[in-house]
């Protein structure tokens, strides 16, 4: 699909709001003063390479976990070949989120759940260009690993009364502690 139908489909959605807690794995040395820039420069499903900030957020333990074991199974690797890892739980208030977990909405952006977990991100991406580019806050999607929900948040779109802040660390270290 076009990026202006793609905007254009958008701009007929609902912006959802969203409060709640979020977590994230995160290798030990990564700086959490820059979320969103490892995204940034490498992309992810709902941004391209060399684009904008974007945090990615599981929303439950578990995802973070699929991801974590998504991640080493995509470089060929072991989870533990990853470890250490934090995990970092955020809290977040967003107000305008572009919710895919509703299937009109996929239907209206001519998604299916395969484009959601495909290798190619290519049409999410375009999705998710379109929507940082009409100031949405960000996008909760089904997780690529099929397990629960994420959010990926567009760090330079957040309202001023939006927040994303870190509640709590807790230290990974082999992967039975990710249970």
């Amino acid at each position: 699909m076009p990026l202006s139908r793609i905007a254009a489909a958008i701009d007929g959605l609902p912006r959802t709001a969203l409060s709640r807690l979020a977590y994230r794995h995160q290798a030990v040395e990564w700086r959490y003063s820059q979320p969103g820039a490892g995204a940034r420069t490498v992309g992810g499903r709902w941004n391209p390479p060399n684009s904008f900030a974007t945090l990615y957020l599981g929303l439950s333990v578990e995802v973070a976990a699929a991801e974590l074991e998504r991640l080493a199974e995509r470089a060929g690797r072991e989870v533990t070949d990853f470890m250490p890892r934090h995990l970092l739980e955020y809290e977040i208030e967003l107000d305008a989120v572009l919710d895919l977990t509703d299937d009109a909405a996929l239907d209206a952006l001519e998604l299916t759940k395969a484009d959601l977990t495909s290798a190619d991100a290519d049409s999410c991406q375009r999705v998710g260009e379109a929507a940082h580019h009409l100031g949405w806050e960000g996008i909760l999607a089904p997780s690529a690993t099929g397990t629960g929900n994420i959010v990926a948040v567009f760090i330079e779109r957040l309202s001023p009364q939006s927040r994303v802040e870190v509640r709590s660390r807790k230290h990974w270290e082999t992967p039975q502690d990710m249970r």
